[in-house]
């Protein structure tokens, strides 16, 4: 009687968190499949800053950096510059990839591989990242970042 009782218990358990809508390890589905926006700033790695609502544990957000700013800007060359200024909330250096997918005003992706920038962002502290497009024409961008693993 006692082991049923038990084994009622955690099969319940296991039920009522399995309901839940998803972990707090995770996201919603509609901020992974979300149209892709211009002049914008993401993370890839969702582990960097996210929220979640309803996990196993509740809900809760997780800040290890934030864009403080970004934009774009034209060169004496008449390339465009992009920039974003990434703050890091922990006590400890954190070492991030960067790169930056250029479009054109159609929405059409205008450089053919964008290439994943190193950095370290030191503790509580602000690093900015900076590319440039190859064209001379007026572009829109996404810049992506992701941990350094």
């Amino acid at each position: 009687m006692f082991r049923t009782l038990i084994a009622m218990t955690a099969a319940t358990t296991l039920l009522v968190a399995g309901c839940t809508s998803m972990p707090s390890s995770s996201t919603k589905l509609e901020g992974r499949t979300a149209p892709v926006e211009y002049n914008t700033v993401v993370f890839t790695d969702y582990d960097l800053s996210r929220t979640w609502h309803e996990g196993i544990m509740g809900s809760g957000q997780t800040y290890r950096l934030s864009v403080e700013n970004h934009g774009r800007r034209r060169t004496e060359t008449g390339t465009t510059e992009v920039f974003a200024v990434l703050r890091n909330h922990t006590d400890y250096d954190y070492r991030i990839e960067a790169r930056t997918q250029f479009f054109d005003q159609d929405g059409v992706p205008v450089d053919a591989k964008p290439t994943w920038q190193r950095s370290t962002i030191p503790a509580n502290s602000v690093s900015a990242y900076k590319t440039l497009s190859t064209s001379t024409q007026p572009l829109k961008y996404r810049v992506e970042v992701r941990e350094l693993k």
